[in-house]
């Protein structure tokens, strides 16, 4: 019994010795690895702390960059001809320029959009040459020979083409007549009908009622 009891005692001191130096299995310091999520963790932080810089301390321009990818916008009116002879207004956002009244003429040039029931007023090529606003409201604006030389005809359509441009002109109250010129020369008519030799102010009686944007 007493002999029994020894090599208990013996066994449950051999435990104790190898608990105590093997520390339950745990590896030695220079074997410790941390482990792979609290690396990345780590690394997160570090790279979030180089890029959070307050806004003052941002190199200079950067927001100047970021401004000037974003245009701002206003929106013009231009004047289509309708399928009962009138003119009407068709609202367009475009970019806000210095140069908005060349802007908005090129913009009518193009005519209006397929699906907005509306017709050009400006003959196919026909473009803006130049446009030179006065100090006493006077817009006079040089188109290419392609106004006149490839007009359809027709004293209605010659009337709308002509307001056309001047109604959405003087949309503008920087612009009260409007002198239209073909490649820098003054003409009489644009194709018979209308005198255009001298400034023209603006005719809304020509404008479809309701849809006068100006």
């Amino acid at each position: 019994m007493l002999k029994r009891k020894g090599v208990c005692l013996f066994w449950l001191g051999m435990s104790v010795f190898l608990f105590l130096i093997t520390g339950c299995g745990a590896p030695r310091p220079e074997e410790t690895k941390e482990l792979p999520y609290l690396q990345e963790s780590t690394d997160v932080r570090e790279s979030a702390g180089q890029s959070s810089l307050p806004a003052e301390r941002e190199p200079a321009g950067a927001h100047d960059a970021s401004e000037q990818g974003t245009e701002k916008t206003t929106t013009v009116v231009l004047y289509f001809a309708d399928n009962n002879g009138y003119l009407a207004a068709y609202r367009k956002e475009v970019p806000k320029v210095t140069g908005i009244a060349r802007l908005t003429l090129h913009e009518l040039c193009q005519g209006p959009p397929a699906d907005s029931g509306l017709y050009p007023t400006i003959p196919p090529g026909a473009a803006l040459k130049d446009i030179n606003i006065k100090e006493d409201g006077l817009a006079v604006v040089d188109f290419n020979q392609d106004l006149k030389s490839k007009h359809w005809g027709g004293s209605t359509a010659e009337l709308l083409t002509i307001y056309s441009i001047v109604n959405t002109l003087t949309q503008f109250p920087a612009v009260k007549k409007v002198q239209i010129f073909i490649e820098g020369e003054r003409v009489q008519t644009l194709a018979g009908h209308l005198d255009i030799s001298e400034p023209l102010q603006r005719d809304g009686s020509l404008i479809k009622a309701g849809k006068d944007g100006g």
